[in-house]
């Protein structure tokens, strides 16, 4: 199939005058890059309001629904409790009910300690360590945002290597 450089510059055209609307509904490159650090701070901010909104039961079942928007790509929250045990994070069901603080990574760094440290007080930051990606299954390095809302921390990472 030919097509003419008018039909080409013509549907270009077309697709920038598309009402603002319109444009969501084409896929775009964006939908499939991978998450920022940005990103996983943005959403851990929102996840903390959420928590105090809600409490700890209805923010934790909203956490786990893909749906309620605190699932984007392979940014999720994670909840730990004040006994340090992940209380919630989606997709990695065998983390939930562990001691965080046990948790090293492949080169041995002990970032649950870090983590739970950090959080503690109402604390907040950023820690880095590595953990596998879990929509590749690679290993790469993440950079997490922690957050302390009362009794509990929370953390969304994004990985960056």
């Amino acid at each position: 199939m030919h097509l003419s450089r008018r039909t080409l510059v013509f549907a270009a055209t077309s697709l920038v005058l598309l009402p603002s609307a319109a444009r969501f509904l084409i896929p775009s490159a964006r939908a499939a890059a991978p998450a920022t650090p940005d990103e996983a701070k943005a959403m851990v901010e929102r996840a903390a309001a959420h928590l105090k909104e809600v409490g700890i039961d209805k923010a934790m079942a909203d956490f786990n629904d893909p749906a309620a928007g605190y699932v984007d790509r392979e940014l999720f929250v994670v909840i730990y409790g004040p006994d340090s045990r992940v209380l919630c994070a989606y997709g990695t069901s065998a983390m939930v009910g562990r001691d965080g603080t046990q948790f090293k990574d492949v080169s041995g760094k002990e970032f649950g300690k870090e983590i739970m440290a950090l959080g503690r007080n109402g604390g907040s930051g950023w820690v880095e360590y590595h953990m596998t990606n879990p929509l590749t299954k690679k290993v790469g390095l993440k950079r997490s945002y922690v957050m302390g809302v009362g009794d509990y921390v929370l953390l969304v990472g994004a990985l960056i290597g």
